[in-house]
């Protein structure tokens, strides 16, 4: 018995032995390669920091960096100026910075920064846009087609609850955003073409608002006053919600979802506003765009890089990798929100107030 208890005693202890070396030797190496990523050193500039996206993309990015162990050179502020944008990249780039990181202000007007460092022999990583020239290393957005396939999907899913679906007769108004940008032609693209295929009788009218809720209140006012049996609005972004919903209201149509009588209302973003409205019936669902993604996307890619690797072409469980004329382009799949995931603390707006 007292061999058996000295042999027992003895495997624990070389098994804790061996399990207290592989945690040392594990943390070593994360010590390690976080040492060697401090040779990382990142500029980096978001669009602005006047709304909830581009402070929560600033903090989220800063945490996914440090956690690499990179080295921030700045982060400055340009504050919605291409010009001050321009700039800020290349002060970074003359104080040490061999990677550039930014949200475009302008497609066109960033590109002189992104020459500048592709002269330099720097790492250009653009989130949530890209730009119209020079050579990026990798640009991450969201998939903005798919974002607009799953707005139509659930456009259609609602509307065959309607009469107007058995009756052949349901309207649908799109307001687009900007189709000069590449978020507004992808969400229109995704969007329509989607409609069109799931619900070849649905009447589409379509109308650009340039991103402005004030175009939008105009353009659903005029619809609404011509089309009064109007059934279901898409936004290609939540900034329009409130004033469709105050058009919806002075028409007498401002029934909460759910109501037979109701107008579906789907938008793109994610906003905190648009999951508000959402809690309050004022929405019936919006995609939210996978901000959280964009950092460690982007923080991921610029160590797969730095250390030799590739950004390779193809479909990835989170998204997909295609090429463009600047460089390749990770496209990160957004998530429908509804009623029923609305307080997921996955949602990029509810990560605000932590």
């Amino acid at each position: 018995m007292e061999l058996n208890r000295q042999l027992t005693h003895a495997r624990r202890s070389t098994a804790a032995i061996i399990t207290g070396t592989l945690m040392l030797a594990l943390t070593a190496s994360t010590a390690m390669a976080q040492s060697a990523n401090s040779d990382v050193k990142v500029g980096f500039t978001p669009k602005f920091l006047k709304d909830d996206f581009q402070t929560l993309m600033l903090d989220l990015s800063k945490k996914a960096f440090a956690a690499k162990g990179f080295t921030l050179i700045g982060a400055p502020d340009p504050n919605g100026d291409i010009a001050a944008q321009v700039n800020a990249l290349s002060d970074m780039l003359a104080n040490g910075a061999n990677v550039l990181v930014f949200a475009p202000i302008d497609a066109a007007g960033i590109v002189p920064a992104v020459k500048k460092a592709n002269e330099a022999k720097a790492l250009v990583f653009s989130i949530d846009d890209s730009p119209v020239g020079g050579q990026v290393t990798a640009t991450v957005r969201a998939d903005n087609v798919d974002a607009g396939v799953q707005g139509a999907k659930e456009m259609v899913k609602r509307l065959q609850g309607k009469g107007c679906w058995a009756q052949n007769n349901c309207i649908v108004l799109e307001l687009q955003g900007a189709l000069t940008t590449p978020n507004g032609r992808d969400r229109s693209e995704g969007f329509s073409k989607t409609l069109k295929e799931l619900g070849p009788k649905v009447t589409l009218i379509q109308r650009p608002t340039e991103w402005t809720a004030d175009m939008a209140a105009d353009a659903a006012q005029n619809v609404l006053t011509q089309n009064p049996s109007l059934n279901g609005i898409f936004m290609a972004s939540e900034l329009m919600a409130s004033a469709i919903n105050a058009q919806l209201n002075a028409a007498g149509k401002n029934a909460p979802v759910d109501d037979p009588n109701s107008v579906i209302r789907i938008a793109i973003d994610g906003t905190p506003q648009g999951l508000q409205l959402i809690r309050g019936k004022a929405l019936d669902a919006t995609v939210s765009q996978p901000l959280s993604a964009y950092a460690t996307k982007t923080a991921e890619l610029i160590d797969l890089v730095f250390h030799g690797g590739k950004v390779e072409l193809g479909p990835r469980d989170d998204g997909q990798v295609i090429q463009t004329p600047v460089g390749p382009q990770y496209q990160l799949k957004a998530t429908l929100v509804t009623s029923a995931n609305v307080d997921s603390p996955d949602l990029w707006a509810n990560k605000l107030a932590k």
